[in-house]
């Protein structure tokens, strides 16, 4: 069940990220928001699932390669 709501909470951050990124506005800062809008609602990431902030920051990171590899 664990690894079900891992696989929710990073859908929702990669159809966050797919959806901004080709507006021009910030993808990264959708991204912190939505992680604040979890934390809003009681549900904190890092907390929940023991991941340290660095987890988190290499996860928004490798989230966005794709985009940051496509302007290289």
């Amino acid at each position: 069940m664990v690894y079900f709501i891992l696989i929710l909470i990073a859908l929702a951050f990669g159809v966050v990220e797919g959806i901004s990124e080709w507006l021009p506005i910030s993808s990264t800062g959708h991204m912190i928001l939505l992680d604040g809008f979890m934390k809003m609602a009681n549900f904190d990431i890092a907390k929940e699932f023991n991941f340290s902030q660095g987890f988190f920051s290499m996860f928004l990171v490798v989230i966005q390669l794709g985009a940051i590899l496509a302007v290289v």
